[in-house]
């Protein structure tokens, strides 16, 4: 992809600079990812103002909150290397997260603020290990480094910090969940039973005892949900097979978001779902006859912003779960995608708006 001359939105970052010298609570934001001036960056929103964090002959994706709001992890390829770097909210103070050779990708911030996971591969070797780094001195622990392959989705932390869940293969190749502790001890297959084929997008509950996924069931996609105590699975959807993506818990864990095909009479067009965490009471949120898809709860829990294809290219919206109305949030002729809500923790933006940003002059 071409290079492109980053254009700076000065005055919008002198409004948010002098509003953050308030006290008071500012509209949460999130990042995406955008390939509107050729390659792919992170951009921030906040309200209806939108800034770019990287520029430069750079691809970057993946962004992930800290706790606070205040930063942001993201895989970056530069120079022919992936690699995870670290940003403030406001484009100041890029760094990568350690010198490594390896090939990292899909980074995940613990809820706690005091380390980021993501997936690691030797090019040399088979296999993607998990890697957790610590922030405070940089220690890293390897888990599960048995040659298989991980991923692609990012690791899910429990809300305690102490669990993360994972995707990774199986004795026979297929993609399965599991779970590890922060240490790396108690590595459980949590999924094997449900299915022989592959599963995907997992998540845990916010009080860390289920986690919810998509397993193949040979000819449909299922949610399911297992029960981390008792270790009992229950599909969720057995009543209506079709596909299902990307879904996630609501703060309170009582109620899941996702995407579905599963009111397409073709059963390939997906629509944005909510359903009670038991599996009852779904409704089709968005209804609409082009393509929507990986939903995300807002920090308030009154909204879900989500992807679709209705205008043309993947831009990003939201649906008011109160209004019942859906609203444009990004509007170009390219593509945005892979957003991320802004936490609920963030109350104030930084006073200091640095002007350099994460173009390639960067050095370690």
């Amino acid at each position: 992809m071409a290079s492109y001359q980053y254009l700076h939105f000065a005055a919008a970052m002198l409004l948010l600079g002098s509003s953050a010298a308030t006290a008071g609570s500012l509209q949460q934001g999130m990042a995406f990812v955008s390939i509107r001036d050729g390659n792919a960056h992170i951009y921030v929103s906040q309200g209806y103002e939108e800034r770019a964090l990287t520029s430069g002959n750079s691809v970057n994706t993946q962004p992930a909150w800290s706790a606070d709001g205040s930063q942001l992890a993201f895989s970056s390829v530069r120079n022919g290397q992936s690699a995870i770097y670290l940003i403030n909210a406001d484009g100041s103070n890029l760094r990568r997260l350690n010198d490594s050779l390896l090939w990292q990708t899909a980074p995940s911030w613990s809820p706690d603020g005091s380390a980021i996971a993501f997936l690691a591969r030797d090019n040399s070797k088979a296999g993607v290990e998990l890697h957790i780094v610590r922030l405070d001195d940089g220690a890293v622990t390897v888990v599960a480094a048995d040659g298989a392959e991980k991923g692609p989705d990012a690791p899910v932390w429990s809300a305690d910090s102490q669990q993360l869940v994972f995707l990774g293969e199986n004795d026979q190749g297929k993609n399965d969940v599991w779970v590890t502790q922060r240490d790396g001890s108690g590595l459980k297959n949590i999924s094997q039973s449900v299915s022989t084929r592959h599963k995907a997008h997992a998540a845990i509950s916010p009080d860390g005892r289920f986690v919810v996924y998509v397993a193949d069931m040979r000819g449909y996609l299922a949610l399911f949900r297992t029960d981390l105590h008792s270790g009992e699975s229950i599909n969720l959807t057995a009543g209506k097979p079709a596909a299902y993506e990307t879904p996630r818990w609501s703060a309170d864990g009582r109620q899941l978001v996702f995407a579905s095909s599963r009111d397409d009479p073709g059963l390939t067009r997906m629509d944005i779902f909510l359903m009670n965490a038991d599996g009852s009471a779904v409704t089709n949120l968005s209804r609409h006859p082009h393509e929507d898809f990986n939903p995300h709860w807002a920090a308030d829990g009154k909204r879900i912003i989500f992807t679709s294809l209705r205008s043309g290219t993947a831009q990003i919206f939201a649906y008011d779960l109160v209004s019942k109305q859906s609203e444009r949030l990004t509007d170009n002729k390219s593509h945005d995608m892979d957003q991320v809500p802004q936490p609920a923790a963030v109350r104030v933006l930084q006073t200091a708006v640095s002007l350099t940003k994460g173009d390639l002059s960067y050095e370690h």
